[in-house]
């Protein structure tokens, strides 16, 4: 864990055979709650100071992980232990996550870390973690207080992502005091326009889809991979419609369109019974739309693969590996639960 956690007095190595050549990260840190608890020698502690009005360092409401709304986040092969605050800083972090497993370095698991209800280890202040505002990739690897853990290439693609969150999001590798590579949080208080704004740039719609029966919704205005997946599957239906990843006027006539063609209310809304219509089984040897569908959504997951429409065996890697991170049987086949997971 990072500066926003307790490394000060680690009692062990991680026992994890998959990490047992990287710096140890603690049993105090593999031992701390969801909710911001602390499991010390079996007894339980408070994570910080009262949660009743607090804020973290960076201006937002903090919390146990009952008392602020938490989103669950996986990316690649790694889990963010209690997720991240729900909304906008959900869809920044979760881009933040997705870009440093595809173009910096694989996620793993245990090393990431969420939301965390505490203080700033040797501060008062309140951990940007305490708000479900920050995120800690591959800690072992990047320990609080060392500089250039981090390749110069590797450190050119984080800038790349920095430069695409238009100074929404900062690294703790450019602290000025005591480094924490490992480390991005949110750098705008509540209110602040540019979280909204890079929110929606990058496809979330302003905020965390809402989900439906495990479906989530997608309607006119919102943007990014679940409307390309919307888009494409609707082409292979037959539909003319463009497939740039924007849910606009167009795509909802289309919508409306399918959904009477099939019985369906025709709200131009796509929920459980829309998507349920709409997707399409693929695997091996499949081509055509719904393919392309399936490789941007995996893509935009963090499993990353070309967009070409061809099911092959750099694909179906790729889907099985998905579904081994959300506990689904990895046979390659993309049906509905594959879908729905992709979509989520």
């Amino acid at each position: 864990m990072c500066e926003h956690h307790d490394l000060t007095s680690p009692l062990g190595a991680v026992a994890d055979p998959a990490v047992h050549a990287r710096p140890s990260l603690g049993r105090r840190a593999l031992l701390r709650g969801a909710g911001g608890v602390l499991l010390t020698g079996g007894v339980i502690t408070a994570g910080a100071q009262s949660a009743s009005a607090a804020t973290s360092q960076n201006g937002w409401t903090a919390g146990t992980s009952s008392q602020i709304p938490l989103s669950s986040l996986a990316v690649g092969a790694a889990t963010f232990p209690a997720g991240v605050r729900t909304g906008d800083v959900y869809t920044v972090l979760r881009y933040v996550a997705v870009q440093f497993n595809a173009t910096v370095e694989a996620l793993y698991s245990p090393g990431c870390w969420g939301h965390n209800y505490r203080e700033i280890s040797g501060s008062t202040s309140l951990s940007n973690h305490a708000s479900g505002t920050a995120i800690d990739c591959n800690a072992p690897d990047h320990p609080l207080g060392a500089a250039g853990t981090f390749s110069s290439g590797q450190v050119s693609a984080i800038r790349a992502i920095l430069s695409r969150c238009n100074g929404v999001v900062r690294w703790g590798g450019d602290y000025s005091s005591r480094k924490d590579e490992m480390h991005f949080e949110i750098n705008v208080a509540p209110g602040d326009s540019r979280l909204p704004a890079l929110a929606a740039s990058l496809g979330g719609g302003g905020g965390t889809p809402t989900p439906t029966s495990g479906w989530t919704l997608v309607r006119q205005g919102d943007t990014g991979f679940r409307v390309s997946a919307v888009q494409h599957l609707l082409r292979q239906r037959g539909h003319a419609v463009g497939a740039d990843g924007i849910f606009g006027s167009g795509t909802a006539t289309t919508v409306r369109s399918f959904q009477s063609s099939r019985g369906l209310s025709a709200d131009g809304i796509v929920g459980q019974d829309t998507w349920t219509a709409l997707v399409v089984v693929v695997q091996g040897g499949s081509q055509g739309e719904a393919v392309i569908g399936v490789q941007k959504c995996l893509t935009a997951r963090g499993y990353s693969t070309g967009a070409d429409g061809i099911f092959g065996s750099g694909t179906d890697a790729q889907v099985r590996a998905f579904q081994r991170s959300r506990g689904l049987p990895d046979d390659g086949v993309v049906g509905s639960n594959t879908w729905q997971a992709l979509t989520a």
